[in-house]
């Protein structure tokens, strides 16, 4: 869900990162927490499996529109280039960088989409643009959506997910329906041209509850996991998880899931997202960890969760974060839908995530640490 974005920073430095307990598996690094130069929020990150054999391999991430590439695995990365909004709108926020694995339709494997919030006129749109020479440059794809009429009321974070079926689905929090304070709505393109099939995956029967922010990812057994957050009076924006067969099905929409706790009952709340590793693990990241008992934990924003190898929706496990951000509270900069992806030989894991910088500006910074043991 959005809140009031904060200014980008123009900033080369690097920060420290505390020294991690415990020695460090043959062949893992550890890579200090070090500033992104010209980033702002809200990061992505993917490694191009459908790229030249030059390129194929490469991370790229995004902060909001603008697009960066790193040949060396996250050690370094460069600006490659900015998505531009089409002529009469203009980018808002939590955007999003996704390769497609498959030919869906008239898009081939290995395109990169693009989505994010959009405003057009007093309209919110969530709008995609797609690069077929991997990130270089942009090109207008659809608008899926677009709705609502004060700037009060919005479509938000866009995310995607192949299904079973090989259609490409986009998620994204909606609350322009008088129906509740915020649903999360999907919809599916068969080929590659068109969106069809709207219908809502998260809908609560009260309508104060603001269910928001979906990641979805696919598991090796065919199965898919999803994360999201559910702000409200009731939730106060927990971290909470579901799974489907298919992709597409996601159980009952006015059901809100299984809250993901800790086997000593520490949750997440706000802003999560979610990565399967090689190692068998899902890893959970969300902006605060709090106690049981609801109070701000003293690891706040220093771990990530590790799910049960086997079942995704028992009690996780914590594990150090490349990027602590122990400050972290309830703004739309520190620790705020951060992303993770495993290094290229699978024994480590990037973490790219929003923090304020010595000038008090919100800017992504990248760690790198060992995985957590099976």
């Amino acid at each position: 869900m959005i809140r009031k974005l904060l200014t980008s920073a123009l900033f080369l430095a690097s920060l420290s990162l505390c020294a991690q307990a415990g020695p460090t598996p043959t062949g893992a690094r550890t890579m200090a927490r070090t500033l992104i130069p010209e980033s702002t929020m809200y990061p992505r990150l993917l490694r191009l499996s459908h790229g030249s054999p030059d390129t194929n391999g490469h991370l790229m991430a995004n902060t909001n529109r603008e697009i960066f590439r790193s040949k060396d695995d996250g050690n370094s990365w460069e600006k490659m280039s900015e998505v531009t909004a089409i002529p009469g709108s203009r980018e808002r926020c939590c955007a999003a960088i996704w390769e497609l694995p498959q030919d869906v339709g008239r898009l081939k494997a290995g395109t990169l989409l693009f989505s994010g919030t959009f405003v057009e006129g007093t309209s919110a749109a969530i709008q995609i643009y797609t690069s077929t020479d991997e990130g270089a440059t942009w090109k207008y794809h659809s608008t899926p959506v677009k709705r609502g009429g004060t700037p009060h009321h919005g479509l938000w974070e866009p995310e995607f997910l192949l299904a079973k079926d090989g259609s490409l689905v986009i998620f994204w929090s909606d609350e322009t329906d008088d129906c509740c304070s915020q649903k999360l709505t999907q919809m599916r393109s068969t080929d590659g041209v068109t969106w069809k099939d709207e219908v809502d995956t998260i809908k609560s029967n009260q309508k104060a509850d603001r269910p928001g922010m979906i990641v979805a990812s696919k598991l090796p057994d065919g199965k898919y996991f999803m994360s999201y957050e559910v702000c409200g009076p009731t939730y106060h924006c927990a971290v909470y998880s579901r799974t489907s067969k298919d992709g597409w099905h996601w159980g009952e929409r006015g059901d809100m899931g299984t809250k993901v706790i800790t086997t000593t009952g520490q949750y997440l709340a706000h802003a999560p997202n979610n990565h399967y590793m090689p190692d068998g693990h899902i890893l959970l990241i969300g902006q605060m960890l709090l106690e049981a008992d609801g109070k701000v934990s003293k690891d706040n924003g220093k771990v990530a969760f590790v799910s049960d190898a086997r079942n995704p929706l028992k009690p996780w496990t914590t594990t150090p974060a490349p990027v602590p951000i122990p400050a972290a509270f309830d703004n739309p900069c520190p620790n705020y839908s951060s992303a993770m992806l495993p290094t290229a030989d699978g024994k480590s894991f990037i973490e790219i995530a929003s923090d304020f910088d010595d000038a008090h500006k919100c800017s992504v910074f990248e760690g790198i640490l060992p995985l957590p043991p099976k």
